[in-house]
């Protein structure tokens, strides 16, 4: 099991006015798709995708939106927090074309895949999707790699949804496998329409632990955890989850729409 470590904030990036990039300064062990668990030593644990990783550093991306999150979001370069981790599935590196779908703050991670899919002789295309400019996360950074990416807004003049995007890439092109993170019904969407293509999706659930103890977050009817045989799954895994696109649990265990606000965001 990964040892928990204290660090500082080495880096700070802002992304919008409500999303920042936090980095930190170590050789942590990772693979596109991983989560770490982080404290700010006040009692509380959260976790958050790595949206990048190598070269001595990580970075994880979070949107203000609860108390956490917030207390995160104010912290300063040198504030320290406790993190462990690695943890969960990863994606599968392909090394033909590939498509990527993301939208809003599942977007970043796609990026920490990105750099591995190009190492690996990749040729990705993505699909990038936010509600408003404003809200578009990671533009730059991919427009930096040698990729082709496509943005999607659904507030333009002419409105696109990273799903429409998307399924217009596939009507018009070959791909070799499909990546896809964001909301849980922008995800439900776009694989009903994808036909017989290959995708893995990073899915996301309330969890406690992170490794796989307290069984917050298994899937039914399955059992599986998504923080350990999670949060990255493949097609086959998917098509039996009974739950994908219909409900989550959240903090107490009950059922909720996937479309309801989570209780760890409060």
């Amino acid at each position: 099991m990964p040892e928990r470590i204290t660090l500082p904030i080495a880096d700070i990036a802002e992304e919008s006015p409500d999303v920042r990039t936090l980095s930190f300064t170590h050789p942590l062990a990772a693979e596109p798709g991983q989560f770490v668990m982080i404290s700010d030593l006040k009692g509380d644990e959260k976790p958050f995708s790595l949206s990048d990783c190598g070269g001595g550093s990580f970075s994880i991306t979070l949107r203000r939106v609860g108390p956490f999150t917030r207390r995160l979001f104010d912290a300063r370069r040198g504030d320290l927090f406790s993190i462990r981790g690695a943890y969960g599935s990863s994606f599968f590196v392909h090394s033909g074309r590939v498509l990527l779908v993301g939208g809003g703050c599942a977007v970043p991670p796609l990026f920490f895949l990105c750099r591995r899919l190009l190492a690996a002789g990749a040729e990705p295309t993505v699909v990038n999707g936010a509600r408003s400019a404003d809200a578009l996360l990671f533009e730059r950074r991919f427009q930096a790699l040698p990729l082709h990416q496509l943005t999607a807004l659904e507030d333009a003049p002419e409105p696109l949804t990273a799903v429409d995007a998307a399924l217009r890439l596939l009507q018009n092109n070959r791909f070799d496998a499909l990546y896809a993170a964001g909301p849980e019904m922008m995800l439900a969407s776009l694989i009903s329409n994808c036909g017989a293509l290959d995708y893995q999706l990073l899915i996301e659930r309330y969890m406690k632990c992170g490794i796989g103890i307290c069984g917050s977050c298994t899937l039914d009817p399955l059992g599986i955890r998504a923080c350990v045989e999670g949060p990255v799954l493949p097609r086959a895994t998917v098509e039996q989850l009974t739950e994908f696109g219909v409900y989550r649990r959240n903090s107490s265990g009950a059922r909720v729409p996937v479309n309801a606000r989570r209780s760890c965001e409060q």
